[in-house]
């Protein structure tokens, strides 16, 4: 039987992680004054979302939570309400998580056995190379794209992710979208040549297609050898769009990165036809969410990989669901923001290899660093 949690207080801190994108956190107190600490999505010091969890904590004073399941269910707030609400779903996400984590710490156990799996060395990983030739390089050419695969490969990452269709807007005729891709193809085609065979690139189209320009533009993906297609439309609800794609691409399907509660995940298998799911521990409910979400897909020979281009404390938590779950594909992980994200949790983060590698201890195994937080420019704050 699980050690009851029974809230008490929260601190949060928030880090720039770059100029463009930042990580944030939020370190929850029981009763017994021990604490763990959670990523927690897009909360900057001005924001409110920090003041809902800290409501949302306050109301769960005085109830004895014995699983991630109960958060919401004390709260009286349902998938639909915070499916639809994007600070509902990211704070009942961070208190789900925090529950687990304190499970964790209470019976000394790993998370990946908390959530039904066999502890690992190591998990592997694709780097994410989106936000850096974005919002570091600011390089998006043709040459800039190879030069990413190239590194990527050097440091031995064996799978690359990239969205590289910049010119193609929602909305847009067929005719023209198909136009505007050419260049996003030359991006892969450069990519593929620069790394090699062995380099797996893997496609986010941000929801920039439709129906009816998918399809001629997934057809040259494929001879491309391209190995998933992430979110390939703007359409809802997003299940029935992706069951309308899914006969005319010949490439993995990829989805569920915003999505919120477990039956959403299977309406995306069942109704879309979705290869790989893409759970994000900080949107979809939490780690038990994801976890249960990911053991369910298995038994249907679906993968889950994680959709995790946050910090290092998110992506462990997202490593342990993965090691969770019976038929997992590599995580996401996000490269070159900035040369101290290791630092930002204790023991730092290792990854090697095209692996990341499991500290050993409770829980996740790390925590949250301050002393680097606030180095870097970060900041604390309680409410």
């Amino acid at each position: 039987m699980n050690k009851p949690v029974k809230f008490d207080r929260v601190e949060f801190g928030w880090v720039p992680a770059s100029s463009v994108k930042s990580w944030s956190f939020a370190q929850i107190y029981d009763t017994d004054g021990m604490s763990i600490v959670v990523e927690f999505q897009n909360s900057k010091p001005d924001s409110p979302r920090a003041g809902i969890l800290a409501d949302l904590l306050y109301k769960l004073r005085g109830h004895s939570i014995e699983d991630d399941t109960q958060v919401a269910e004390l709260l009286a707030i349902t998938r639909e309400q915070a499916a639809a609400d994007a600070d509902l779903s990211r704070t009942l996400s961070a208190l789900s998580t925090a529950v687990i984590e304190f499970q964790c710490h209470y019976k000394n156990l790993s998370m990946t056995t908390a959530l039904g799996g066999t502890v690992q060395q190591s998990q592997q990983v694709y780097a994410n190379v989106n936000r850096f030739l974005s919002h570091v390089a600011r390089a998006r050419s043709v040459r800039d794209f190879a030069a990413a695969a190239e590194r990527a490969a050097a440091e031995g990452f064996q799978i690359v992710k990239v969205d590289p269709f910049d010119e193609v807007a929602r909305g847009l005729p067929t005719d023209e979208a198909i136009a505007l891709a050419q260049t996003g193809l030359d991006r892969l085609r450069a990519m593929s040549e620069a790394a090699g065979p062995a380099m797996a690139i893997q496609v986010d189209c941000h929801g920039a297609f439709s129906l009816d320009s998918m399809p001629t533009v997934a057809d040259t993906m494929h001879e491309l050898g391209i190995s998933w297609l992430e979110d390939p439309l703007y359409y809802r609800p997003k299940a029935e769009g992706l069951g309308k794609l899914r006969p005319s691409v010949d490439l993995p399907l990829a989805a569920g990165g915003d999505e919120y509660g477990e039956a959403i995940f299977e309406q995306l298998v069942e109704v879309g036809g979705v290869d790989i799911l893409m759970q994000d521990v900080m949107r979809c409910g939490g780690a038990g969410v994801a976890a249960r979400a990911g053991q369910w897909a298995a038994k249907r020979g679906v993968k889950t990989s994680c959709h995790s281009p946050f910090g290092p404390l998110s992506n462990l938590v997202s490593a342990h669901v993965h090691a969770a779950s019976p038929n997992a594909h590599a995580l996401e992980h996000a490269v070159w923001e900035n040369d101290w994200r290791a630092e930002l949790i204790t023991p730092a983060e290792r990854v090697e290899g095209g692996h990341l590698w499991f500290p050993q201890g409770p829980g996740t195994g790390a925590t949250l660093n301050w002393e680097t937080l606030e180095r870097v420019g970060g900041v604390r704050w309680t409410l």
